[in-house]
């Protein structure tokens, strides 16, 4: 079986029974041969699927895209209702702005009020303390007895005694 590139007929002159296998002529086969070959070739090709195309080939892919029409800076007019309301923007803001001031003022002088309350108030507990400690009781220390002083403390003693001669 041989293969080659022809023009749609054998090299015989005889023509092909089908015409769209483009390039390809087998000539000296059997018929049986070539219905295999042609059936081969015609499966190995590798011809998308209808199925797989991504895009019917009836419809228009790209919709049209709209325009938008703006007319130049000075062919624009601007509305006396435009300027109204961003001049009672700009009053609400500012009017905001008092009132925050406002609050926050209210809150310091709040704050400066508990400090002041909580100066008084360690002020009188600092003079509770003072008269109390006038009448309290005295805690007697008990003296250290000899007995529980350590040797070297008692040597340490008699060491500073005998450095001092009063």
């Amino acid at each position: 079986m041989e293969t080659g590139q022809g023009t749609g007929k054998t090299d015989e002159g005889e023509p092909l029974e089908s015409a769209d296998l483009g390039p390809l002529v087998f000539s000296g086969s059997s018929e049986e041969d070539v219905a295999l070959a042609k059936q081969f070739w015609v499966s190995a090709s590798m011809h998308p699927h209808p199925e797989s195309r991504l895009v019917l080939s009836s419809t228009e892919q790209r919709l049209p895209v709209a325009q938008t029409f703006r007319p130049p800076f000075v062919e624009r007019h601007f509305d006396f209702a435009y300027y109204k309301t961003e001049e009672y923007l700009e009053q609400e803001r500012k009017f905001r702005e008092i009132e925050e001031k406002e609050k926050y003022i209210q809150k310091a002088k709040k704050r400066e009020e508990i400090l002041h309350l909580l100066r008084k108030q360690r002020e009188e507990r600092i003079e509770k303390e003072r008269f109390s400690r006038l009448h309290k009781p005295k805690a007697k220390v008990p003296p250290i007895s000899r007995i529980e002083r350590t040797e070297s403390e008692i040597m340490d003693e008699e060491e500073v005694r005998a450095l001092n001669p009063e």
